[in-house]
């Protein structure tokens, strides 16, 4: 029983952890990825004005017959800009796309989705737990009025505590798998991301 007691408490408080911290932490990210976005976007927007500036000089030495050379020079870092910008942006989409919108919408069927998994779970406990309580009492009484059919009631407490044992079990199995999968799809997505990253960095 306190076996059982120990594995329900475990499950309820993986539950309540994916609820009261995985998602939350969760919303912060999406929240935090924006301000990611908004920051890429000015970067590139910075960038493309920058280099635009480049390439207006650039044009400017390349009618002067000394500095024509460095005016190819000034133009094509200003080309390679644009190239990077539009990767940038490319990523930047991605990242929007792939990531954000995938978590933000997963978090919200996921808050829903948990609270009724940990509700269903309390109440299938709570059930069987009251059947088998039921049970017990009747035994005790069959046992002190030497009841013939005692030894069937017996056969019956022993199976439905070896029932409960085995859904207990599967449900602590059960919770600690969605817990896995949420943090694995959070490791997975993210390094998609990072592959991304480097692929940019490596251009560059």
């Amino acid at each position: 029983a306190l076996e059982m007691d120990l594995s329900y408490r475990s499950t309820i408080s993986i539950y309540k952890s994916i609820l009261e911290q995985f998602n939350p932490a969760l919303e912060k990210l999406v929240y935090l990825g924006n301000n990611y976005l908004r920051a890429f976007h000015a970067l590139s927007k910075a960038a493309e004005v920058y280099f635009k500036a480049i390439e207006k000089i650039g044009e400017q030495a390349l009618q002067s017959s000394t500095s024509h050379v460095l005016g190819e020079i000034l133009m094509q870092m200003s080309d390679t800009q644009r190239l990077l910008s539009s990767d940038l942006e490319v990523m930047a989409q991605t990242f929007h796309v792939d990531l954000l919108q995938h978590m933000e919408k997963n978090t919200k069927m996921d808050v829903q989705f948990i609270s009724e998994s940990q509700k269903q779970y309390e109440l299938e406990y709570q059930r069987r737990a009251t059947k088998l309580d039921k049970c017990m009492a009747e035994l005790w009484r069959m046992e002190r009025a030497r009841d013939k059919n005692v030894r069937e009631m017996k056969e019956n407490v022993m199976r439905l505590r070896l029932e409960m044992q085995a859904f207990v079990s599967e449900s602590q199995r059960g919770a600690e798998l969605e817990e896995k999968r949420r943090y694995r799809f959070l490791a997975e997505k993210h390094q998609m991301l990072y592959h991304s990253l480097l692929q940019f960095y490596s251009r560059v």
